[in-house]
């Protein structure tokens, strides 16, 4: 604890607990805390939250950045000049912190400092803005469900674009799917949205991101008996599975099985624990579960353009998409092998600089293709320790929540979790998951958690 003066101004910090104090004792602090500006400072940054959210769906990466960056340096601003202000640092924060300190570390040691400086810069935003969330959640824990609607409301018009787009027989702006061994009726429209730059890896890594947040409302809203809403979100929910798979995105596909599977596992586990088991449960219940799943299969089925492109995902090196990741990942790795402590450097620019001396003739990439192998090849295996024990610690904290808080903590808790480790699957097979979309989701729900289990 000390208590430095610079000037005129006396700045007081602490660290007590794992909890960072920080405020500004002087007379032009207690004037800006007394203005009509600071008052409603809360409302001000939940106005530039939104436009970062809402910028995900419409604006290029510089926009979303530019919101992102407004959002941080006010809240920084309300901490230090907010009398008392404190933010508790947990364990998978310090993860996260040696993961970004491993990032510093890898950009003073690539070859390509300049390169690499402006994935860093990128990497810097994201960081600054999930701890700016988490300290602008612990004030206004009301607003975590807001913002959840909020979310859900941007994927559900992403999701009903896509189906328009799919329906309509939207033409691929780019190869986005091998057709040289195709008939017509096989080739699926890929629905891209309206995310910038378009691309249905991305529209798919994000719905499958944000699908969690329709999840959340319509259990919420089945939870307090608002059947009219329960439906309305319901119906939304399933618009947004149906829009994932018109993607085309096979990593996707294994993103909300991954979700379906987790969701699986917390209706089994709900059922054993709060129901009396299985045989509690009414026969109505269980046949409408099994025409639920016989529908989805119908329609998978009925639908030759989505049957194939679900099982082109196990053709390996007989599909050429597959194929070129193959290669791509065996050259990343060997990039890895050669610089396995402090990687190359952050970023898709300085990547392809190095990839090219690593790359098989004519798959040149602009990433790894991987997010842990992208981790590794980037920052050194010791970055991606750190985030995957950031990973196992969150999902420790949000599965005490989901068994000991109050029911409708509960149920966000466990969307937190639908949405995180779906997004991890599909980073393992994609890199889609660093586009500033995707990590305004993501670290929005990982600083939601840290406001929910505030003491």
């Amino acid at each position: 604890m000390f208590n430095r003066k610079f000037g005129t101004k006396s700045i007081f910090i602490s660290i007590k607990n794992g909890i960072l104090y920080a405020s500004q004792n002087t007379k032009t602090a207690a004037l800006i805390r007394d203005s009509l500006l600071f008052e409603n400072i809360d409302s001000l940054l939940y106005i530039f939250l939104m436009l970062t959210i809402v910028s995900c769906a419409f604006c290029d990466s510089s926009y979303i950045g530019i919101f992102a960056i407004c959002f941080s340096v006010l809240e920084t601003f309300k901490l230090f000049v907010k009398k008392g202000a404190r933010t508790k640092i947990s364990l998978y924060d310090k993860a996260i912190l040696v993961y970004f300190a491993f990032v510093v570390l890898s950009l003073f040691g690539s070859t390509l400092f300049a390169l690499s400086l402006k994935g860093f810069v990128k990497t810097a935003i994201y960081m600054y803005f999930y701890f700016s969330a988490l300290a602008y959640f612990r004030d206004n824990r009301e607003k975590i469900l807001p913002t959840i609607l909020a979310i859900a409301g941007i994927v559900s018009f992403e999701s009903i674009i896509a189906i328009i787009q799919n329906n309509s027989g939207i033409l691929a702006i780019a190869g986005w799917q091998d057709t040289s061994n195709l008939d017509p009726t096989q080739i699926i429209s890929r629905a891209y949205g309206t995310l910038k730059p378009y691309n249905p890896n991305l529209l798919a890594g994000y719905l499958v991101t944000g699908i969690s947040s329709l999840w959340c409302l319509f259990s919420i809203n089945l939870l307090n008996k608002h059947y009219k809403r329960f439906l309305g979100f319901l119906i939304l929910f399933l618009l947004a599975t149906v829009a994932i798979i018109y993607t085309g995105s096979r990593g996707g596909y294994l993103g909300i099985a991954a979700f379906y599977m987790i969701f699986a596992l917390g209706i089994i586990y709900y059922i054993q624990n709060y129901l009396g088991g299985f045989r509690a449960i009414r026969r109505r219940y269980k046949n409408l579960a099994l025409t639920l799943i016989c529908a989805a299969l119908v329609f998978i089925m009925s639908n030759p353009a989505i049957t194939n492109r679900i099982l082109s995902i196990f053709e390996f090196r007989g599909d050429s998409s597959i194929a070129f990741r193959m290669n791509v990942y065996a050259s990343s790795f060997k990039m890895f092998l050669d610089n396995p402590f402090l990687g190359i450097g952050v970023g898709n620019k300085n990547f392809r600089e190095i990839y090219g001396l690593y790359m098989k003739s004519g798959f040149d990439a602009l990433g790894a293709y991987c997010v842990p192998l992208e981790i590794a090849v980037e920052s050194g295996i010791f970055a991606l320790i750190s985030f995957v024990t950031f990973l196992v610690l969150w999902l420790k904290d949000a599965l005490k929540l989901v068994q000991s808080a109050p029911k409708r903590t509960k149920i966000i808790a466990f969307s937190l979790i639908l949405s995180i480790f779906p997004t991890m699957v599909h980073g393992i097979f994609d890199t889609v998951w660093f586009r500033p979309q995707l990590q305004i989701l993501f670290w929005l729900n990982v600083a939601f958690l840290g406001a929910l289990k505030r003491n």
